[in-house]
């Protein structure tokens, strides 16, 4: 499918039908959704694909989007690993049959250094970043096999580790609806592009 034409077919869904989502499509569109760009290819990012705990997880959401989880065929959470220096570590020790020594060096050395000095501030934005990069390319990608999915930013951050059973390192960032739906989507709305780029 062509990009444009991926990008057009993608929507906020809402409301999702009973047929039943395949586990390995959704596996597919994590695989394809990991290759997504990363700030120093930290990769951050963590996976939770939630089936039986969507009703706990529903509970403190405002009404429009706990129906859409309950709906929902699965529910994707969305976490980032807060511990950078162990993150780039592990890259390290993974890559390890794949990259070069000074590559290694980089993730074993130079990046723990500096994300070490990181503030709460500077890591909750970089996390942030990386966590939209990824879940954009993953919404593509479940585009891509017709199945429709939507972003949730507004649930309550400080229960999901506890009901996931998460370590709290992982930070929970969003949660991405997947089902089908039966709803006849019409495109959303945007501004003509000449009102968004200026040229100096």
């Amino acid at each position: 499918m062509k990009f444009l034409e991926l990008n057009k077919k993608r929507h906020a869904v809402k409301k999702f039908n009973d047929k039943p989502v395949d586990l390995k499509d959704i596996r597919t569109a994590i695989e394809i959704a990991q290759l997504a760009p990363s700030a120093n290819n930290i990769q951050p990012w963590k996976f939770v694909i939630v089936k039986e705990k969507k009703e706990q997880l529903a509970q403190s959401l405002p009404a429009l989007n706990k129906v859409q989880v309950e709906q929902a065929q699965y529910v994707i959470a969305l976490f980032t690993d807060t511990d950078l220096v162990q993150r780039a570590r592990k890259i390290a020790r993974i890559g390890s049959k794949n990259l070069p020594d000074d590559m290694i060096a980089y993730y074993m050395e130079t990046l723990p250094a500096r994300f070490a000095s990181f503030d709460d501030k500077t890591k909750g934005e970089y996390l942030a970043l990386n966590a939209g990069l990824v879940a954009m390319n993953l919404v593509l990608a479940l585009t891509d096999q017709g199945i429709a999915s939507n972003i949730i930013l507004g649930f309550d951050k400080t229960v999901a580790n506890e009901i996931l059973d998460i370590d709290e390192r992982f930070r929970p960032e969003l949660l991405i609806t997947v089902g089908y739906t039966d709803e006849k989507l019409e495109p959303s709305y945007r501004l003509p592009v000449d009102e968004i780029i200026e040229i100096r």
